[in-house]
């Protein structure tokens, strides 16, 4: 696929602030949880994420349960990604919620079935205000809500002044996608370490606003890791910190294209409004 190719797959994706897909509840079901499930950056080294780091590969088991997986049901394989940012909140983008989504599955190393993890049904689905997906998805947050809390660790968020992004930072994208340039599903849950570089250059492919960031490849490699919706991390002595979610042109088989996700200091401030229960469309 190349970048237009992706981007018009996604662009032909209905998005809409209240849309809830056949197998979420209506929105009046909504549960408030207190904004300080929201875990703050300086978490403790025992929190989550204390793992070594390795390039392109499958992730050791155990290690980063935070990561979800979307479904049609339980059983079923993966179509997106998601992190867990409260027990009962999901973080993905716009992309996947064309898709029917009915459960998430937690903790998981695999993209399908019920070997290891948690597969809890999504009962509310609620998008940034101004998300758009004719300029790319624009403000690409997308908050899902479970219908009773997972055990895992929520991974804290970015700051909100942006301190835990950095221009030519190596950080990681998670999820099922093989890293060998193919495009295809692992089995196995897997990263791939990308550098971060300034929407200046990024905006030599395509345009890129303030609510978006890009990256490369480390090195040589072609990463071909991230589903949509999933984890773009920092990893930090003290726990890895949600800086992003990736929300599209990831291209597998071209080597120098860059990857686009939401920037998630822009979202915070409606991320935590929605956690508190303040707003429901």
């Amino acid at each position: 696929m190349n970048l237009v190719s992706a981007f018009l797959a996604i662009a032909s994706v209905a998005v809409a602030s209240s849309s809830i897909p056949a197998g979420a509840q209506d929105q009046s079901n909504h549960t408030s949880v207190s904004v300080n499930d929201l875990m703050p950056s300086n978490i403790s080294s025992d929190a989550i994420g204390a793992s070594p780091r390795l390039t392109n590969s499958t992730v050791p088991k155990g290690t980063k349960t935070y990561v979800a997986s979307l479904r049609v049901n339980v059983t079923h394989s993966n179509f997106c990604a998601a992190a867990l940012i409260t027990p009962k909140h999901l973080l993905t983008g716009g992309a996947c919620i064309g898709g029917d989504i009915r459960y998430a599955s937690i903790g998981s190393d695999y993209n399908n079935g019920t070997e290891d993890g948690e597969q809890i049904k999504v009962v509310a689905i609620l998008s940034h205000p101004n998300i758009s997906e004719n300029s790319q998805y624009s403000y690409d947050f997308v908050v899902l809500e479970l219908q009773k809390p997972s055990s895992f660790k929520p991974i804290p968020l970015a700051a909100a002044d942006g301190s835990d992004l950095k221009v030519g930072e190596t950080v990681t994208k998670l999820g099922w996608y093989n890293t060998g340039g193919e495009g295809q599903h692992a089995h196995e849950l897997q990263r791939a370490d990308v550098q971060l570089i300034s929407n200046e250059e990024c905006s030599n492919q395509t345009f890129v606003d303030d609510t978006r960031m890009c990256s490369r490849p480390v090195g040589n490699e072609r990463s071909c890791t991230g589903d949509y919706g999933g984890p773009l991390i920092v990893e930090r002595p003290e726990g890895d910190v949600l800086v992003g979610t990736v929300s599209w042109g990831d291209d597998c088989r071209k080597s120098g294209y860059p990857s686009y996700y939401s920037r998630i200091p822009v979202g915070r401030d409606w991320i935590e409004s929605i956690v508190r229960g303040e707003c429901l469309h």
